[in-house]
């Protein structure tokens, strides 16, 4: 398996940590951890990152699905969403928006690994 740098969009800080450490303790780096959108689009703007793990819902007036936006606007690199949302509107609005993979929460280890092949 490719060591990727990978940037973590979560704003709850134990999801945020129990993530960090599942991606460390398979062998994947952490570039960086953000809590909205604007950090996330600050340090990814100077960040060499192979992919974003992203929550739908994050602090602040824009979510997850704003960034995968800018994402594929400007950045052009991978990002899975991970998320607790049911509702199948913004389900549904998160996928037109190309992820390579969504994750329900709480996030299985089997799960992320399957998603990072």
């Amino acid at each position: 398996m490719q060591k990727l740098y990978i940037y973590i969009v979560e704003d709850n800080p134990l999801i945020a940590f129990a993530l960090k450490k599942m991606l460390l303790n398979i062998g994947h780096n952490i570039c960086g951890i953000a809590e909205c959108y604007e950090e996330a689009v600050k340090d990814l703007g100077t960040l060499n990152v192979d992919l974003v793990i992203t929550d739908i819902m994050l602090k602040g007036e824009q979510n997850g699905i704003d960034l995968a936006h800018y994402i594929n606007q400007h950045l052009h690199i991978p990002f899975i969403f991970q998320s607790s949302i049911t509702s199948a509107d913004i389900i549904n609005m998160a996928f037109k928006t190309g992820p390579n993979a969504f994750l329900p929460k709480p996030v299985s280890k089997a799960a992320l690994i399957k998603a990072l092949a």
